[in-house]
């Protein structure tokens, strides 16, 4: 019979060591990566106990879930996705109402301007105080950065006429309250979530504020059904935040800070409202400052008004109440309309429930 060639041995030799050197390094790469993962845990509790943090590695990643899937903390909704128009929607409304005058600004009558924010980069930094470690405060501070975009095109024409870009970067706080309790589905007998959550502020430089924001509902009343205010460090029970029926006509009123307004256009600044659940899920509505006299003059004092409807929000054939959020916008004029101005921006953020009629809107769930 034929004899094996030398060349086939050494190949088998060749690889019976390849094999038990694949074998001895897959087997040491497990053992190092055990290691490392039980040095990691080990580093967690040792930081977690050093610091007087009382909970364990499977409490900050369940409590981080809570965070991260709960639709009242995010702040996607600031998004514009690049440049729009000053109102535009995102499938959000079926239909829009509004009373307020609304004119692109700035206006000679020849121009239509557009801008928005495109969100490149987001970081999330959140820290946890826990004491018993049944509840737990998170202090959650976001920053996100990107492209300011702005243009102005002609009204007749539609021609664009001047376009500039700038880099921006916004940080926003806020804190929000977690409770754990017992979930038998749970491979730990137990979830976390969130029963609270407090105002979100922050913005870009110091000079702009956001102070406070007051909701009419019915439109035409005279006294604020909510108010909420900048300075409030409160955390809002899940329960207890704004609510407003689908379809119904509200009046928001917001009023803003500016020490030191770089254009001397209007009051110096824009206002807008960003209500929804993300940038694909949204409308941008701008409100308008201003109180004209008898003879029309007008008078610009920082407090700026809208006339909205309550939109569907998600699962419209949903019998129950669905969050979605505000955040209002405040942009200088000089940031707006100036290429060489620094980004100058503050915003107000909070959630709110959207309820369809027969619900209980003061919180109950219809059954």
């Amino acid at each position: 019979p034929r004899s094996t060639p030398l060349y086939s041995s050494a190949a088998s030799d060749v690889y019976k060591r390849q094999a038990t050197t694949w074998s001895w390094t897959y087997e040491r790469n497990k053992i190092m990566k055990r290691i490392l993962s039980l040095l990691l845990i080990t580093l967690f509790i040792v930081s977690c106990e050093d610091n007087g943090m009382n909970y364990s590695h499977a409490d900050y990643l369940k409590m981080m879930a809570a965070i991260n899937l709960d639709e009242m903390v995010g702040l996607d909704a600031i998004d514009d996705d690049g440049v729009q128009d000053e109102d535009y929607d995102e499938v959000l409304y079926d239909m829009d109402f509004t009373s307020s005058r609304i004119d692109p600004f700035p206006t000679d009558g020849s121009a239509v301007f557009r801008f928005g924010r495109k969100v490149e980069d987001r970081t999330r930094d959140v820290q946890f105080d826990c004491t018993d470690c049944d509840v737990a405060i998170a202090t959650i501070t976001e920053t996100h950065s990107g492209t300011f975009y702005a243009k102005a095109y002609n009204k007749e024409t539609k021609e664009e006429i001047d376009s500039f870009e700038k880099a921006f970067s916004e940080t926003f706080v806020k804190q929000a309250r977690l409770e754990k309790r017992d979930n038998a589905e749970n491979p730990d007998g137990y979830v976390w979530g969130i029963t609270g959550v407090s105002i979100g502020i922050g913005g870009s430089g110091s000079k702009l504020s956001v102070d406070e924001v007051r909701i009419y509902a019915p439109m035409d009343s005279d006294e604020a059904a909510y108010t909420l205010n900048a300075s409030d460090t409160n955390l809002i029970d899940r329960e207890n935040m704004p609510k407003l029926a689908i379809g119904e006509s509200f009046r928001v009123e917001v009023s803003v800070s500016n020490s030191d307004p770089i254009l001397d256009f209007r009051g110096g600044e824009a206002v807008n409202l960003h209500i929804g659940k993300h940038k694909k899920h949204k409308a941008r509505r701008g409100l308008r400052d201003g109180v004209q006299a008898d003879d029309g003059t007008i008078t610009y004092d920082n407090v700026f008004v809208r006339h909205l409807k309550v939109p569907r929000g998600a699962g419209s054939d949903s019998k129950h109440r669905r969050p979605l959020k505000m955040h209002f916008g405040a942009l200088d004029f000089g940031t707006m309309l100036d290429s060489d101005v620094d980004y100058h921006s503050s915003v107000l953020a909070f959630p709110f429930h959207v309820y369809n009629e027969g619900d209980d809107p003061r919180g109950t769930r219809g059954e």
